[in-house]
């Protein structure tokens, strides 16, 4: 039976792809951190009570951001993982390993 192997490229590729994944994730969660700071700035409140619905509504858009970034990155980092699994060099280590 012949097994796909993920070339050194394709790894790579989705070393990228990873990497883009968590810096737009990082954007992400700022971009929340500030919609939060701008909501008790404007109530002029240290803590938030995040079950208070003007909280939610507030920072929803954000926070819906940050969530699919999250997932996305997730979702990359598995992309990820099965390419670098897949590759040759993955199984060159493992068998120097095994040794």
């Amino acid at each position: 039976m012949a097994h796909f192997r993920w070339t050194s490229e394709d790894v790579a590729r989705r070393a990228a792809e990873h990497y883009a994944a968590q810096c737009a994730r990082r954007d992400a969660s700022y971009n929340y951190e500030c919609a939060c700071v701008r909501f008790k700035e404007r109530r002029g409140i240290e803590h938030v009570d995040v079950a208070d619905a003007a909280f939610r509504r507030s920072t929803k858009k954000t926070y819906l951001a940050y969530q699919r970034a999250r997932q996305l990155e997730r979702n990359a980092a598995r992309r990820l993982e099965t390419a670098i699994r897949g590759s040759q060099a993955f199984a060159e280590v493992l068998r120097a390993r095994a040794r």
